[in-house]
């Protein structure tokens, strides 16, 4: 034989989607579990707000017997809040780089797809 054989351009094909088929099913699955944890975030960190809002307001109003205790909560009930947030926006951004390699994922499967759809 001059040439070795090579594999059917149509099962080329079909390893590399399904190749790229379990890859995009996991990014999936990892963008529904980061959705999940931002959701989850953003509940708690309005929670923490409305409540560190109350204890503001009472502070104001002077409702409370422990003004320096009350401070020293809304100081940290800040840093939670401010690392709260710088968490949000890493979530954002890991889900958007997610987004857009799903995206990618899914434009090279069409294009792979076009290809064998050409014949030899």
């Amino acid at each position: 034989m001059l040439f070795p054989r090579f594999r059917s351009k149509e099962r080329d094909v079909r390893s590399d989607v399904e190749r790229l088929t379990l890859v995009q099913n996991s990014i999936t699955k990892v963008i529904g579990e980061v959705e999940q944890e931002l959701a989850g975030l953003t509940a708690r960190i309005e929670d923490a707000r409305a409540r560190a809002a109350f204890l503001y307001g009472d502070m104001i109003e002077g409702e409370s017997d422990d003004n320096a205790r009350d401070a020293a909560i809304l100081a940290d009930a800040e840093r939670i809040l401010v690392r709260g947030d710088r968490r949000i926006e890493e979530i954002h951004h890991n889900l958007s780089f997610l987004v857009d390699l799903r995206h990618r994922m899914t434009a090279e499967t069409e294009r792979l797809q076009a290809y064998a759809a050409e014949g030899e």
